[in-house]
């Protein structure tokens, strides 16, 4: 039975090269902002949700909300969230709201901070460089 046991455990390990590589991958820049991107092929709903002031953890700007805050889209039905956003210069917390009540961290950002509304969170640092946006 033992043999069994670490022969299938052997075989899995060895064939791990052959599953496809993560589809996880942290913020970068683009032209026109932060893009975020968030692996969940079984969402129906995911936002990015941070503190900077027009997010303000998905709620907007004001105190009345806004439901449809960070709202990414998964263009290409492969489980890949995607959003573009304008963010200045400074350090920013951020998660991931999926299907409106699962706060998640960011996978492929192993940058993390306490608070938050999960109380910890994935931290972001945008700086100016010779006059363009990086993500330090």
């Amino acid at each position: 039975m033992m043999i069994a046991v670490w022969a299938t455990a052997a075989t899995v390990g060895a064939c791990s090269y052959l599953a496809p590589r993560s589809r996880v991958l942290g913020p970068d820049m683009k032209e026109d902002g932060v893009h975020f991107r968030f692996y969940a092929p079984s969402a129906t709903r995911v936002q990015v949700a941070g503190d900077w002031p027009e997010n303000n953890w998905a709620r907007g700007d004001g105190a009345a909300g806004e439901a449809n805050i960070g709202m990414m889209q998964d263009q290409d039905n492969d489980g890949v969230w995607e959003l573009v956003v304008a963010i200045g210069p400074g350090r920013y917390r951020y998660l991931f709201l999926v299907d409106e009540n699962v706060w998640r961290l960011d996978p492929g950002n192993p940058d993390e901070v306490d608070g938050g509304p999960a109380r910890r969170a994935s931290r972001l640092v945008v700086v100016s460089r010779n006059g363009r946006l990086e993500i330090h």
